[in-house]
């Protein structure tokens, strides 16, 4: 597992686009395919790139997996790390990421977990996320804490940035690879 350092701002709503637009060039040039598995942001990092012209030669899917139960089914995240540990922990990102990219057939996908607020759940903090991409052979994550209070908004689009920059900064890196190779 690959650990990435987060993309911290004030105003992640304001990068969101072109982080998007970014992602679905990169994708399209590869000819690569993606899909995503949302908790805390509700369906924005797809939205987001759905707001894309071209977005469709390279979306595959998006599951919207609020409950845990719908992260087992549809997932197959692991009933004893749910039970156990709860849906927020860097795990449960990487099971959501891969059971994405298995449902979906996708070469690569994301998935996205933690509390977005207002307030804690659990012993979990608001703003607490996890974020993992997996590519069928590696795994890739980012991990938020950023500590506020009744910041739903600024917690699911700084979440749904860092997913969407995850994405952008792997392809990149893909593509240097590929070049050299």
């Amino acid at each position: 597992m690959i650990k990435l350092d987060p993309i911290i701002t004030d105003d992640p709503a304001s990068r969101i686009q072109e982080a998007a637009e970014e992602l679905v060039k990169l994708l399209r040039e590869s000819g690569f395919h993606i899909s995503f598995a949302e908790s805390c942001t509700g369906g924005l990092v797809a939205k987001s790139l759905t707001d894309v012209a071209g977005a469709s030669d390279v979306f595959e899917c998006s599951f919207v997996t609020y409950s845990n139960d719908k992260k087992r089914r549809l997932l197959g995240v692991d009933e004893a790390l749910l039970c156990d540990r709860g849906p927020v922990n860097e795990e449960t990102a990487v099971q959501m990421a891969a059971g994405a990219a298995r449902a979906a057939g996708s070469d690569l996908a994301v998935g996205i977990t933690g509390v977005a607020g207002p307030g804690p759940d659990g012993d979990h903090p608001e703003g607490e996320i996890y974020i993992a991409l997996y590519d069928n052979n590696e795994t890739y994550t980012v991990s938020l804490d950023t500590k506020t209070e009744n910041r739903r908004d600024y917690n699911r689009q700084l979440a749904a940035l860092n997913a969407l920059c995850l994405a952008e900064q792997y392809m990149t890196e893909k593509r240097r690879r590929d070049n050299r190779g």
